[in-house]
């Protein structure tokens, strides 16, 4: 069981997303809309696995990336988004995410992700 912090400015996605961690038996330690909320929840819980979005307000998920993993290096975070863009994709594993799933994100697809972490 993992301590998973959920970041996405959707709070349907968010939502979503908690329910399927629930079912995985994961511990959700927090959730943040946006990235500048997402990095101070990250020092704060320290959790062992972020899901992060990459379009949000105020400091978007890449930015964020960007942010936890200099001064976190050894962070897991998962991108999700609903981009399939190669070059996003590309910049996000560049940043430091250690995977990326989009959406619609299926139970299945999560959970393998996730291990892989």
């Amino acid at each position: 069981m993992a301590r998973i912090l959920i970041v996405d400015d959707s709070k349907l996605m968010r939502t979503q997303i908690e329910a399927m961690l629930k079912e995985l038996e994961h511990d959700i330690v927090a959730q943040a809309e946006n990235g500048e909320d997402a990095y101070n929840l990250y020092k704060e819980h320290q959790p062992d696995i972020v899901t992060m979005d990459i379009n949000m307000p105020i400091m978007n998920g890449l930015e964020t990336v960007k942010k936890i993993i200099n001064d976190f290096p050894d962070a897991k975070i998962l991108m999700i988004s609903a981009h399939e863009d190669r070059k996003l994709v590309y910049e996000a594993i560049e940043y430091g995410a250690k995977d990326y799933l989009t959406k619609p994100i299926s139970l299945e697809k999560l959970k393998v992700k996730l291990l892989r972490l």
